[in-house]
């Protein structure tokens, strides 16, 4: 039987009476790709209250390559606010926020125009406010550091006295919106720790191997060490003795038939899948195995 790399993860983790995430979340994320988006607004993303706090919402999965920074960074850039008054929200899932997915190194390639156009239609409704409140040309307003200034009287307005106005004003078209220039970048470029370093160092974050179901299982799994080999034999029967051990079986190998092959994702090579009640007993198994490979042209070339 054809066993994708997907399809084993499910198999083994279902099999203990446990959930895997991934089984729920795939779907999604597939109809995302497949169906027509629907528009970007920055209702969505951006959130002023009337104290002046600026939340923004970080709509791609973070998995500890600080996504959950860099794309309210853009946001923030163009929206023309100070990054020390900003707050970040990781989104959960939901089509409003466009793709959400994580992978292939192409979360700032997709969201490099998509967030900055976010953050400048935010920046024009903030503007649109202030004008209207001040009854003056739009023209003649200009936004700055969380803040419009109106040109000829130098007076101003916070965006948070501008929040209320702002919600009752139709959001521009995302194409038509003005992006700022290079030279003109005070957040983008510059070195920005992550937003969520103070829960890290405090132990708050709860993390995918701190997710736990009644009943669930771990599995682990051992390839053949060189590229191209196969399982000939291995002590299998031993190691379904040790303890809390509940499956340990070969696997022959198959493409992965989920979504579009990687450049380098061969799928799932040939090896040994071991199945327990923890990953530490798991992983013990996994130490003890005695496997024979048949390592294939490979290992000669």
């Amino acid at each position: 039987m054809p066993l994708s790399r997907r399809s084993f993860l499910q198999v083994t983790a279902l099999a203990g009476g446990g959930v895997l995430l991934g089984t729920y979340i795939e779907p999604k994320a597939a109809a995302q790709q497949q169906q027509p988006q629907a528009p970007l607004t920055p209702n969505t993303f951006i959130k002023i209250g009337g104290d002046g706090t600026v939340t923004l919402i970080s709509r791609n999965p973070e998995i500890g390559q600080n996504i959950k920074t860099m794309l309210p960074m853009l946001i923030a850039e163009e929206l023309d606010v100070d990054w020390k008054s900003v707050k970040v929200e990781q989104a959960d899932y939901d089509p409003k926020y466009g793709l959400q997915s994580t992978g292939g190194s192409r979360a700032a390639s997709n969201n490099w125009v998509p967030m900055r156009q976010v953050g400048a239609a935010g920046r024009m409704m903030m503007i649109a406010a202030a004008a209207k409140k001040w009854g003056v040309p739009e023209s003649e307003c200009y936004a700055s550091n969380g803040r419009v200034y109106h040109r000829p009287t130098d007076r101003s307005l916070s965006y948070g006295e501008l929040a209320a106005t702002a919600a009752t004003l139709p959001a521009p078209d995302l194409n038509s919106v003005k992006l700022k220039e290079a030279k003109e970048y005070n957040i983008i470029g510059h070195p920005t720790p992550s937003v969520d370093i103070p829960d890290i160092v405090s132990g708050k974050p709860i993390f995918g191997i701190d997710f736990t179901m009644p009943g669930m299982l771990y599995a682990v799994y051992q390839k053949c060490p060189v590229y191209g080999g196969k399982v000939v034999s291995a002590n299998l029967d031993e190691i379904k003795k040790m303890p809390g051990v509940r499956h340990a079986f070969t696997v022959e190998g198959a493409v992965d038939n989920v979504g579009p092959v990687m450049p380098g994702d061969p799928g799932l090579e040939p090896g040994i899948a071991v199945v327990a009640d923890t990953w530490w007993a798991a992983q013990t198994a996994r130490k003890k195995l005695n496997v024979q490979w048949s390592e294939g042209p490979a290992a000669h070339g």
